[in-house]
């Protein structure tokens, strides 16, 4: 690599790590936005073929990268997070990442290879700024720490555009390959490097699934490097398929595999991804309607491949089935590339780099202050309990907002709190792992029980001694997605046992889903006259279900405690969360928090047992 070319490498580095963030920002703001707002973003990253017919593809890709830099810095500002602006800012987003790719590969015959590794190191990079923030991007921080960040960015891009327009570079031949950028930007950010996914799929603790990630960064970014052995003589040309063909199988085991199975096949896709997609992009594509004509598809194909994976895990559509859609495409448009790839300049130095900057999320991890305790003072058989459905910790102005989460289980004072719609690394919280986070800053034990998927469900905690604790499936019974309920039996001061079950139902019109669901729920409680079942029951007063649960012989807190007449949820207006106790159960002290850290209020009552 000339030494006028090193700010290419560093351009499409930075711009790649800007692309994640927003691509995480936008699946969070732009889910519940309408099929308006979704299709928008595919149709402003088609803007990178008008752009250089405009402007010349120098001060296009100038403009693309000024216009990325003040729309990073406008997003910085909560008011900056409205639809509109974060579909601008995805979109320039996009546009910026396929000129600069675009440029990077027009250097030389290595261009494909040293874009590729750019954006490897972009994925390296994001990791390490992500796991000590366990996972919560610095987009969505208001304070010294995500300002700095996001002002470093922006001040990086500028001069590293200018730099990277001034040289003179060929021209790659084709422009639609870069559309294979969609597939990797889709994979990279809402599965194969989604820490909080793997962690929460594998059973593992984040701080492990960042170190199996940060290992399959590396070895990407190591393969990119090594040159492809001339001993094998013939059998040379079955090496172009084995790296392909490992992708879907990767892609395959992180979405679908055992638990066991997780954690390295996110690993063995994070190593493979990087030369897969330097040969997808050697291979030139074009249409023969001129070159904007086929950066607008590039474009096209990129933000459309990026919508596709996240609308299929917004709907809960097989996403499983997009994603491997995705990695066969790509690994399609890889095995089209029969020459050997040539070596790279500095081929260890990216690797040393990337080793560097992973090891720093251990040490940001060790550094951390320890949790702030719950109250554990439950003298006179009584403890305190909240119940709340977080909405993926987004609040109702669409904010990711976990800490104000965190905030209202402290003054709550609870002991044991429920929470339904808990977020494990899926791309509605921008990658958040809720659990991870709260567990991080309160000193808690914590049951988990995965709901729709092992993204998302319902969650217990507690502070006091647990002796006993479950998570199990609720039949599904024709409702919207799977279910479940998680349950924990906890010692109090005295030596009492209170056991607790926290559940959500489903959401759906019908009420047979919903009924049958309550029997093995119903079935939990019943010969326990202590115990208390909480959560989102989706079903309204003088309901069906709600005569079936008092039936039962469980009685309602808030109809004890507090007002009857009081919504606990917001859009729309409607009583739907619960809390019941058994026979031998009493409240006291109810109170429906006001808060607008989600659509639903928690609910928060004294607990006594006669």
């Amino acid at each position: 690599m000339s030494p006028v070319a090193r700010p290419l490498p560093l351009l499409t580095a930075v711009v790649a790590l800007v692309t994640l963030e927003l691509l995480r920002l936008g699946a969070t703001v732009l889910g519940g936005a309408g099929a308006v707002a979704v299709a928008a973003v595919p149709a402003l990253a088609c803007l990178a073929g008008p752009l250089t017919w405009w402007l010349g593809s120098r001060q296009g890709l100038t403009v693309a990268v000024g216009v990325l830099a003040g729309a990073r810095l406008l997003v910085q500002f909560p008011v900056g997070r409205s639809v509109p602006l974060v579909g601008f800012a995805l979109g320039s987003a996009l546009v910026a990442l396929v000129l600069v790719v675009r440029r990077d590969m027009g250097d030389a015959a290595a261009g494909p290879g040293r874009a590729a590794r750019a954006i490897g190191l972009a994925v390296a990079c994001d990791l390490a700024l992500r796991l000590p923030l366990d996972l919560l991007d610095p987009i969505w921080r208001g304070g010294l720490l995500g300002w700095l960040l996001v002002l470093a960015l922006a001040a990086l891009l500028g001069p590293l555009a200018r730099a990277a327009a001034a040289e003179r570079l060929t021209r790659p031949p084709g422009g639609a390959q870069l559309a294979v950028l969609g597939p990797t930007f889709a994979l990279y950010s809402m599965l194969l490097a989604a820490p909080g996914a793997v962690a929460a799929t594998a059973g593992i603790s984040l701080t492990a699934a960042g170190l199996w990630l940060g290992a399959g960064a590396v070895a990407g970014i190591a393969l990119l490097s090594l040159p492809e052995p001339a001993f094998l003589g013939r059998w040379a040309r079955w090496t172009r398929w084995a790296l392909p063909a490992a992708l879907p199988l990767a892609v395959a085991g992180a979405a679908l595999g055992p638990a066991p199975l997780v954690a390295p096949a996110a690993t063995l896709g994070l190593a493979v991804l990087p030369p897969v997609l330097r040969r997808a992009l050697a291979v030139p594509m074009g249409c023969g309607h001129g070159p904007q004509f086929d950066l607008a598809l590039a474009g096209l194909g990129t933000g459309g491949a990026c919508v596709l994976l996240a609308l299929a895990y917004e709907l809960r559509l097989l996403p499983w089935a997009f994603a491997l859609f995705l990695a066969v495409a790509l690994a399609a448009q890889a095995t089209r590339s029969f020459a050997a790839p040539p070596p790279l300049a500095r081929a260890f130095t990216p690797v040393v780099v990337a080793v560097l900057l992973l090891a720093w999320p251990p040490l940001a991890g060790a550094l951390r202050a320890g949790p702030e305790p719950l109250p554990t003072d439950t003298a006179g058989g009584m403890y305190r309990l909240l119940t709340w459905n977080v909405h993926a910790a987004v609040d109702q102005g669409g904010e990711l907002t976990p800490d104000a989460i965190r905030a209202v289980i402290e003054d709550s004072g609870a002991q044991v709190v429920v929470l339904q719609e808990v977020p494990r690394g899926t791309p509605l919280a921008g990658g958040l792992d809720l659990v991870t986070f709260l567990e991080a800053r309160l000193d808690v034990t914590s049951v988990w029980a995965p709901g729709a998927d092992d993204r998302f469900g319902n969650l217990i905690l507690t502070s006091l001694p647990v002796v006993e604790r479950e998570a199990r499936e609720l039949p599904r019974a024709g409702g919207d997605m799977n279910r479940s309920f998680a349950s924990v039996t906890v010692r109090l001061t005295d030596g009492e046992t209170a056991r607790i079950v926290g559940t959500h139902l489903h959401g759906g019109s019908s009420p047979a889903p919903r009924l049958a669901q309550l029997g093995p729920l119903l079935g939990e409680v019943a010969d326990d006259p202590t115990a208390v079942l909480a959560g989102d029951l989706n079903a309204r007063p003088d309901s069906r279900e709600i005569e079936t649960v008092e039936a039962a012989g469980l009685r309602s807190a808030q109809d004890e405690a507090g007002d009857p007449s009081l919504d606990t949820a917001v859009t729309p207006p409607r009583r739907v969360d619960w809390i019941f106790g058994a026979p031998e159960v009493a409240f006291g002290d109810f109170a429906l928090i006001e808060t607008t850290a989600s659509d639903h209020l928690p609910l928060a009552v004294t607990v006594f047992l006669e």
